[in-house]
């Protein structure tokens, strides 16, 4: 039997959170289920990696010693890269970066039959009609910086983004690459959730009158004062607005001051503040009917597809760019403006007042969640891709 393909993610900033993403989720993963030795590469940006013994085991980590930089590059990547190469059968970078320029082109210099993929965590407007990514504003500097990034998009081998828009307008600014471009989703760790949820997730009639929201709360790109201008117009009757997350101190004086002129939401409103355990996080999911996040911008949102395994009910704003995936068009969730509390306020008090539509698809949201945004499915569609480049390689 042969030694096992090499599986590396570069992500020097890794920590610990990082490991339930996809950062670390898609290297865990390939190894589970594909057989793959995975490795993140990072500095020691945390205390300690328990994650690597609960939703990642037989994740390893490789942790860099910082030596600081060479231009704009870290000493230690180009080291590692130059070192073990030839050892790396599939080598996972991420942003569409000059960072990811030059490990890419080095990596794919001293192991031209490796195969090179970059997952972009980016918003929809980098690759939007009409606009022109600059890597940096001098002008030099820039064009060649176009430079590396044209010979890194003829080495590339798969370029991944999290939405189907964002693949339409990927091929769409770069059609040379369309063949190499790839829609994969963020998802959940079904394996763990089997595990430890098995026969304990709830139909829909055993969860409470619950909405939620699950993050940094009071973030200003997450728009959380939205979420309580809608409450101020509605009549909650016996539902109850819940946040999971560590707050943030201004959000928190705007919510003391706005509960002075509506009472109520001292009584509906609460707040859990940071969990750590991940088995108590997914307990809310498990409890709630609705999952509300208006962020302002979002790539793909971990939460959403955590709350969707769970049968949630979705109001997302247009700014997330996974919404129309995520909810199929509208069928399982709605989108929103980011701006609008009426409309906001308004679906509230709808679901509130009538439960029945997203009571009959609680079944079909599940389903659709286990057939589209699990990792064990998400990652299948990523090895099927690695293994036709490989014959192409071979």
């Amino acid at each position: 039997m042969g030694a096992k393909k090499t599986f590396v993610t570069i992500f020097p900033i890794c920590e610990n959170v990082h490991l339930t993403t996809d950062i670390g989720q898609i290297p865990f993963f390939m190894h589970k289920n594909h057989g793959y030795e995975s490795t993140i590469v990072a500095y020691k940006n945390s205390e300690s990696y328990p994650n690597l013994e609960e939703e990642v085991k037989g994740l390893q980590m490789n942790f860099l010693e910082n030596k600081g930089r060479f231009i704009f590059l870290e000493r230690a990547v180009l080291q590692y890269i130059k070192k073990n190469a030839k050892h790396i059968d599939v080598l996972d970078l991420y942003h569409f970066s000059k960072f990811t320029f030059v490990y890419g082109l080095l990596y794919k210099k001293l192991n031209s039959k490796g195969i090179l993929l970059i997952k972009l965590d980016a918003y929809n407007e980098t690759f939007a009609e009409g606009n022109v990514i600059k890597h940096s504003t001098n002008k030099l500097k820039n064009a060649f910086f176009k430079y590396l990034e044209r010979k890194f998009l003829k080495q590339v081998d798969l370029l991944c983004i999290e939405n189907s828009e964002g693949e339409r307008l990927l091929k769409k600014m770069y059609p040379a690459v369309s063949s190499k471009a790839l829609f994969l989703p963020v998802g959940v760790n079904d394996l763990f959730l089997v595990e430890v949820f098995k026969d304990k997730v709830k139909e829909y009639d055993k969860k409470e009158n619950i909405i939620l929201s699950l993050g940094r709360i009071g973030e200003p790109i997450k728009n959380h004062e939205m979420i309580l201008r809608a409450l101020t117009k509605i009549d909650m009757k016996d539902w109850r607005m819940v946040f999971v997350g560590q707050i943030n101190e201004s959000f928190a004086n705007y919510f003391n001051e706005l509960s002075k002129e509506y009472p109520v939401l001292k009584e509906k409103v609460t707040f859990i503040g940071r969990i750590a355990n991940r088995i108590e996080l997914y307990e809310w999911y498990n409890k709630s009917k609705v999952f509300c996040m208006t962020s302002w911008h979002e790539s793909f949102c971990h939460a959403i597809g955590e709350a969707f395994y769970f049968g949630n009910y979705i109001i997302g704003t247009e700014g997330i760019m996974s919404m129309k995936d995520i909810t199929d068009s509208g069928k399982y969730g709605i989108t929103l403006k980011a701006d609008d509390d009426t409309a906001l306020a308004n679906t509230f008090q709808s679901i509130i007042n009538n439960q029945t539509n997203i009571k009959e698809l609680y079944q079909k949201r599940v389903e659709h969640s286990h057939t589209y945004f699990i990792w064990s499915e998400i990652i299948n569609k990523l090895n099927n891709q690695i293994n036709k480049i490989e014959k192409v390689h071979a």
